[in-house]
């Protein structure tokens, strides 16, 4: 708690305070949780338009317009007091609505768990009225140039590698051997799955699980190794990497998550919600004819729900689904996009797994090749990606210790504001519609 910067601003508003009485004050904002002057900042919501002030009385969410209508009086009432408020300001004002409004305001999903610390949209909202109102005053605005990303190099080939631990990875690179094995047992273990593999194929990957398992810690040493290996070398030296069993228990291991689960349930909850969601959208063509395309008796679900999300992010299909191979994972369709014959993956230009007839197996093995390998998502695909890992429940980039990464607590509310806008608009939607 910054006492003195409070302490002026409780004398400048309530002069003539004693000593004993700005005393206890004080002590009272600090077991309330007030640690700067920006917490102190109150929201008049007898100034605010009728309509939201009867959705607060009813603990009802606004109308997408009405809520715009609140967000230019919260700014209006800001500005009375700072004409550039910073976004620890502006963080600290959504975070108090939320507060107070939950029901209002919170950034939920449809099961009502809150999305993060739950005020993320509404803060983008205000953050952009802000630079919006600022637009003309040069001296209000910040800005920084982006951080570059470590590339590795190799053979012409360049692969940005994830910086470490971003995604809450929770065994990225782990320490501690197995229970009775030293370095020199583990790389016996890796030459008896070598053997496994040259004797049965992957038709061995039940064999060889436990030992994979056991032989976890090498495998991340060597994946994490710089410059990255690639996608052939690690083939070669460690196979069951690239059967499915291989690849779900290695993203099991190394974030606690049970990608093909999650994908399942999420789809169940959320995909005819998003189906439902663009069939009222108007003057987007493309999304037209994929629904145009979807036939629910005989299409398959998942791919047009993965075709609905890259269309609406204006995000080109080929990024992730594909027939010329690109160095980033991406999944090979044979036949049509909504009836295919079979999927496959591909890594770095080369077919890693496949032919398999389920899109999502095809998908939770593709959003675990990204993390086993540490590689970033395509940037002409991210949006669609972060939006499925993020509502998928996958909840990986909150595993995060921010003991070992002191920017852990920036990096989790880090979202990307087009997915943080669709999933308003969805949970808006769904309240709506119920």
């Amino acid at each position: 708690m910054n006492r003195e910067d409070i302490e002026v601003a409780v004398s400048t508003h309530l002069p003539g305070l004693s000593v004993q009485t700005l005393t206890s004050v004080l002590e009272v904002l600090e077991e309330l949780g007030v640690e700067s002057r920006a917490d102190l900042a109150l929201v008049r919501w007898d100034r605010m338009p009728a309509a939201i002030r009867n959705a607060l009385s009813n603990e009802a969410r606004p109308s997408p317009g009405d809520r715009k209508d609140m967000v230019r009086a919260v700014v209006d009432q800001m500005f009375e007091h700072d004409l550039n408020p910073t976004r620890a300001i502006c963080h600290s004002i959504a975070r108090s609505i939320v507060r107070d409004y939950p029901k209002c305001f919170a950034d939920v999903r449809k099961k009502g768990d809150i999305v993060g610390d739950g005020c993320h949209s509404l803060l983008q909202q205000i953050k952009t009225r802000v630079e919006y109102k600022n637009r003309n005053n040069t001296l209000a605005r910040r800005r920084r140039e982006k951080r570059s990303r470590t590339a590795v190099v190799e053979g012409g080939r360049v692969m940005a590698r994830a910086p470490v631990d971003q995604y809450g990875c929770v065994r990225w690179s782990p320490t501690e051997l197995p229970a009775g094995e030293t370095m020199e047992t583990l790389y016996e273990i890796k030459k008896q799955l070598c053997n496994i593999y040259s004797e049965k194929g992957k038709g061995g990957a039940e064999t060889a699980e436990a030992l994979m398992e056991k032989t976890y810690i090498i495998q991340r040493q060597y994946l994490n190794s710089v410059p990255a290996p690639a996608v052939v070398e690690i083939m070669e030296e460690w196979p069951f990497l690239f059967s499915q069993r291989g690849l779900y228990a290695h993203f099991g291991l190394l974030t606690d998550v049970s990608i093909l689960v999650k994908l399942q349930e999420a789809l169940n909850s959320k995909g005819s919600t998003i189906i439902r969601f663009c069939q009222e959208l108007s003057r987007h063509p493309t999304i037209e004819d994929i629904l145009a395309d979807y036939k629910p008796e005989t299409s398959d679900k998942a791919a047009c729900v993965l075709l609905l999300l890259m269309a609406y992010f204006k995000e080109p299909k080929t990024s992730i689904m594909t027939e010329i191979l690109p160095s980033t994972p991406c999944l090979i369709v044979q036949g049509d996009l909504m009836k295919p014959r079979s999927w496959m993956l591909s890594i770095e230009k080369n077919v890693v797994m496949g032919p398999h007839n389920n899109i999502l197996s095809r998908l939770a093995a593709l959003f675990a090749s990204f993390y086993n390998l540490n590689l970033q998502y395509p940037e002409d695909s991210s949006c669609t990606l972060e939006f499925i890992q993020r509502y998928s429940h996958f909840k990986i980039s909150i595993l995060l210790d921010s003991s070992l990464d002191p920017l852990a607590k920036r990096k989790r509310g880090n979202i990307n504001p087009h997915v943080s806008t669709f999933s308003r608009k969805l949970v808006d939607f769904e309240w709506q519609a119920n």
